[in-house]
């Protein structure tokens, strides 16, 4: 073949792939986007600048990020400004790639990669013949290889052992029982009006001082504001004296804050609040279950009393909780 003849070839190849002489010019076609130097359609520039708008409105919202972090931050006005920024930057590259870049689809033809039927058959008859009448007179190799395989999968299973011993029912119950006297963190009993009203006390079961389960919130409020099925409100004396865990039911962080205005309780980790008066039942944040009630009672010596254990298992959900 002559070099007029591989050029006259090369040519024809490039006028069908888009590549060489003819699509680098101002003039050539090029798939997928205008020429350079060509002047954009109105489609494009209005993607354009709807692309420009959305990098500014990022712009602002990045650095309104900032001011509002090193102006001592609020948590969901930073998190609002991210989705912005984000969301900005992300519809802005969407516009840029459909609308903007010179974009076209190149298809390379190539050999299939499979042997065949023909070498396929070729394989399976080698195999046969080197190596299918060695196996079949060593049944024995067989026999003991499927037992080695069944050894290593026992082996696999040992790890399993390492993870201590099961927990049984301890994620469900506490040291509280029936009787169980309301003691203070200093283990002092806990009488009826030690409390005021609108006020709350961190209280253990006596004898369990400082165990993280057993903890409750002894909350004093309002005659009347409990909205509370009757079975629960016979464990809140003279309905002014309601206890519930005092760990959230999201992560297990301490719900050691009390809005007496709103009459909630405000887990300080995420910001789940409950409210007081519905069963602490959970109406912001992540936290899904209410706290459990500690159904409460009053003994001859004036003293809180418990009537048994929480009414749920305490603390985050696990894989078998409701059993």
């Amino acid at each position: 073949m002559t070099d007029s003849d591989q050029g006259s070839e090369r040519v024809d190849v490039d006028r069908q792939t888009g590549h060489g002489p003819a699509s680098r010019g101002g003039s050539g076609d090029r798939r997928g986007g205008p020429p350079t130097g060509q002047a954009l359609t109105g489609g494009q520039r209005r993607a354009e600048r709807r692309a420009a708008t959305a990098l500014a409105v990022a712009i602002v919202a990045g650095v309104g990020l900032f001011v509002v972090y090193f102006s001592g931050g609020q948590t969901q006005v930073e998190g609002i400004l991210f989705a912005i920024a984000f969301g900005g930057l992300g519809v802005a590259l969407g516009l840029w790639a459909n609308h903007l870049l010179d974009a076209r689809e190149v298809v390379e033809e190539r050999h299939e990669l499979t042997s065949g039927p023909a070498g396929r058959q070729a394989f399976e008859d080698a195999l046969v013949e080197e190596v299918g009448p060695v196996i079949g007179r060593r049944s024995m190799l067989l026999k003991l290889l499927a037992g080695a395989g069944g050894a290593l999968g026992l082996a696999l299973l040992l790890p399993v052992l390492s993870l201590g011993p099961a927990p049984g029912n301890s994620l469900k119950v506490t040291p509280w029982r029936r009787g169980s006297r309301v003691v203070d963190e200093e283990g002092e009993p806990v009488q009826l009006n030690q409390v005021p009203e609108n006020g709350f006390l961190t209280v253990f079961p006596e004898g369990h001082q400082g165990t993280a389960d057993a903890q409750a919130l002894l909350i004093h409020v309002r005659q009347g504001s409990l909205k509370l099925p009757p079975d629960r409100l016979a464990g809140v004396p003279e309905g002014t004296h309601v206890a519930y865990s005092k760990i959230c039911t999201h992560a297990g962080c301490p719900v050691g804050l009390y809005r007496a205005e709103s009459q909630s309780l405000i887990c300080p980790c995420h910001q789940s609040q409950f409210d007081v008066s519905d069963g602490a039942r959970p109406f912001f944040g992540p936290a899904a279950r209410p706290l459990p009630q500690l159904l409460l009672s009053v003994d001859d010596g004036n003293i809180l009393v418990a009537q048994g254990d929480f009414t749920e298992p305490v603390g985050p959900a696990f894989w078998d909780r409701g059993r």
